[in-house]
Order: structure tokens, then sequence, then C-alpha cells
């Protein structure tokens, strides 16, 4: 081959290669058409999963502060009913498990052999806010707060998510019912793929205490069931305790029905708020 057709070919491949990079530039900054807050919220709705059980393990990284723990979790859910998590070291050894109801808490440590039974003042002491079932479902699974109301929405384009913002979302009475103190109120934000109609992002700030805010990213959404479900989740507590909670899921099961076991030996003691 002679070097004029060698370097006629080459730069055939060059041109070939600039117009594909130059063509997936200009498809990846397609414009976005805004919608209103009311399409995109119903459009996430209908795209939100729909499972009555959920089974899942993680790999999980907990920070508090400068203090770093890695476990792996079991996490099982029946949908607006209870939620079960198990915490093992890597070697197999169950730490602590805890298991929420709508009304109730109940946690056992195994390592120092404590546990409690009450309500959510108990995780809300925890993590310095107020905290309740129906958050921690929709925090572990990628959806919208169904308990609450939506007024004086707000919608616009942030780096190509479509981001929707609420000053006024008033919390439905039949669920504050549910809980034996006063719920705070949040502002929330939600950032939603334009494609899949997923959420990736949430933010929630306590009203009136602007450095209180719970942080939820999601990421890796895979097919399961018929269901984009998000395998990475990292969760921000940013208060006076900061904490941050990642969590990788390498197995998830949905429509398969489980079951919550949970005991506390007699020789426990309990926890004192």
């Amino acid at each position: 081959m002679n070097k004029r057709l060698l370097y006629l070919i080459s730069l055939l491949f060059l041109i070939l290669a600039f117009s594909s990079c130059k063509s997936q530039r200009a498809k990846n900054k397609k414009p976005i058409k805004l919608f209103g807050p009311d399409y995109v919220l119903e459009k996430m709705h209908i795209n939100q999963s729909t499972f009555e059980w959920f089974s899942g393990k993680a790999k999980v990284g907990f920070m508090e502060g400068k203090k770093k723990t890695a476990f792996t979790a079991q996490i099982r859910i029946k949908s607006d009913s209870a939620i079960w998590i198990s915490v093992s070291s890597g070697i197999g050894i169950e730490g602590a498990r805890l298991l929420l109801t709508q009304d109730s808490v109940k946690y056992v440590n195994r390592l120092n052999k404590t546990y409690f039974v009450g309500d959510y003042e108990f995780l809300s002491n925890l993590i310095d806010t107020e905290i309740n079932y129906c958050m921690i479902q929709a925090l572990l699974t990628a959806k919208d707060f169904s308990w609450y109301d939506y007024q004086d929405l707000k919608a616009k384009l942030d780096n190509r998510l479509y981001q929707i913002e609420s000053t006024n979302r008033r919390k439905l009475k039949k669920q504050s019912k549910l809980t034996n103190f006063e719920a705070v109120l949040y502002y929330q934000s939600l950032w939603i793929n334009p494609e899949t109609f997923k959420i990736e992002r949430i933010k929630m700030t306590e009203l009136g205490k602007e450095n209180k805010k719970i942080l939820a990213s999601y990421d890796q959404y895979k097919s399961n069931d018929e269901q984009l479900i998000p395998y990475s989740i990292e969760i921000k507590l940013d208060s006076d305790k900061d904490m941050n909670l990642e969590m990788i899921y390498y197995k998830i099961s949905l429509g398969e029905k489980v079951r919550f076991p949970f005991s506390i030996s007699q020789k426990y003691t309990p926890i004192q708020l």
C-alpha cells in the first residue's frame, strides 16, 4: 500500500470519527422540552415502581463525621406496611436488626445486647431530625412521598433534569394520625430524568432550619420484573450530626413474599430515651 493511499484512508477514518463524535454531542445536547409541574409529576407517578414485596441485599458504607463503617444489609419491605433490615459484618455475623411499621420501631443490637421498642422518636433522636415510616420507605425505593398533597409547585430544568420544587406541600390528615408526635414540615426538591421520569435526586430541607437537610441520590437503574429499580443509593443527613449512607445492591427480588422475623432475648437491656 503506497503512502498516498494510506494517507487518504487515515484521513477518511479521522473524518468519520470526528463526524461521529459531533453527531453524538449533538444528540446529547438535544433540547429538553420544559413541561409544567403537574405533567412531570403525573409521568413520574405513572413510572414509579409498584411492588408489594421487596427483598434486597446490599453492600453498605456508613460514615458519621470521620468514622466510616462497612457492612452488608438485607432489606425486606411489604409496601406501606413493614420494613425489615438486618445488618451483618463482612463474615456474616448479624450485628443489628430493625423492624419498622407505620407506627412502631423495634431495634435490637446483638453486639452490645440492647434493644428498643417504641415509636419514631428513637430514630429521630439518632439522626437529629424527625423521620417516619413513609419517608424511610420513599428514600429506600426512590419514590415520592405519597402522604403529601401538592400545592404551589414550580418546575425548571437543571443540568438536563426536571427539577420540581414545592414551597407548600400539605400533609394528608390520614397519615398524620399514624404518628405519635407532630411532624416537621419540609421544603422539597425533586430532580427527575426526562426520559424515564425516574427520580435521580431528592432534597428535603426542614422549614425554619436551613442547616437540616436530607439528600438522596439514585443511580444504576436496572430493569427488574419489568420495572426500573435503582441499584445505587446515597443518602446524606446534613444536620448537627452529619451522616452519609451509600448502598450498592447486588441482589433484588420483587413480588416474592418474605418474612420479618424479630425476637429479643430476655438477657438484653432496653434502651432508654
